[in-house]
Formats: C-alpha cells, structure tokens, sequence
C-alpha cells in the first residue's frame, strides 16, 4: 500500500509541475498556381503506395490518380487528406498553365481512367498513375519533358519528376 501511495503522490507531484503545451497554429496553405505539383510522401488511403503527386488547376483544384480513376479534388480538401505536401512550381508560369489546363483535358476526358502504374507514358486516353498524369500534362500540355524519360518509361515513381530545370522547390 505505501508503494502505491508513494507513486501516487509522485505523479500528482509531476502533474502540478507540467506546463500545458499550446498547441502549434496550423500552417496556413499557399497561394497555389495552375501547374504547381503537390507531392505526398504517402499516397492516398485507398491506393497503399508510398508517394503521390496531383497537379494543380486554374480553379484552385488538385487532380489526381488514384485506383478508383482520375480525382479532382478542392485544393483545400487535397491539404486536409495529406498531411505532408512539398510544393513544386512551374519556373516558366506559362507553361505550368498549359500543363494544368491539359491536366483538365485529361481529367474530362477519362475521369474513369483505370488505373496501372507498370503503363507507359505516350497513351492520355487509357490507362494512368498519379506520376504518367502529371508527366503527361507537362510533356502534352507544355512541351516540356520532365527529366528527360522516354515516351516507353513505366512505373515512375513522383519522387523521379522533381526536375530543377523545369521545376523549383516553394515548400516542403
């Protein structure tokens, strides 16, 4: 009984010593622009891979890949489901556009793309991944061949399309 009285006493002792902690403000989203690439470390709750990538639209939505078909999903909405983001930015803001804007032909056109990631990157109008998409978009879209992979390249994972030359880091 005295070692149960003991701790008790403790405890009680390190309670009235312990401060609450404020919780941490949460990070207020960026300003996005048509083109930016969102890139998750983990991917959406129903796809089980690690890594994801959506780009942006010029109406402020994200879409993406995921198993059930393409997703255009509120920006706001695409913050709360991931919880870490690295934005990604077009250098050439144009192009980040036309990218975007060929995201959105994508989308309108095979909303219910089946999704495969061992397909290469030349067909828009079949199969897709998170990483073909937004590849696609920026090779269609912009003229511009994001670190250089060939129409043939399969299973790219996002981590392989952050290229400097075309793309620079906002924040992780």
């Amino acid at each position: 009984m005295k070692k149960i009285t003991a701790a008790l006493i403790t405890f009680l002792n390190v309670l009235l010593f312990l401060k609450p902690r404020k919780a941490a403000a949460p990070t207020p989203r960026p300003e996005l622009k048509p083109g930016d690439l969102l890139f998750s470390p983990i991917g959406e709750k129903d796809s089980f891979y690690i890594g994801h990538v959506g780009i942006v639209t010029e109406d402020d939505s994200v879409i993406h890949s995921i198993p059930k078909g393409l997703k255009k999903d509120d920006a706001d909405h695409f913050f709360r489901k991931f919880a870490r983001l690295s934005l990604y930015r077009a250098r050439d803001e144009e192009a980040g556009a036309r990218a975007a804007a060929f995201a959105k032909r994508i989308y309108e056109s095979n909303p219910r793309a089946p999704y495969r990631f061992f397909t290469d990157l030349k067909n828009t109008g079949g199969k897709q991944y998170c990483t073909k998409l937004v590849w696609q978009a920026y090779y269609y879209g912009a003229g511009i061949k994001l670190k250089n992979f060939p129409l043939f390249a399969r299973a790219l994972h996002p981590e392989l399309i952050k290229d400097s030359r075309h793309l620079y880091k906002v924040r992780t």
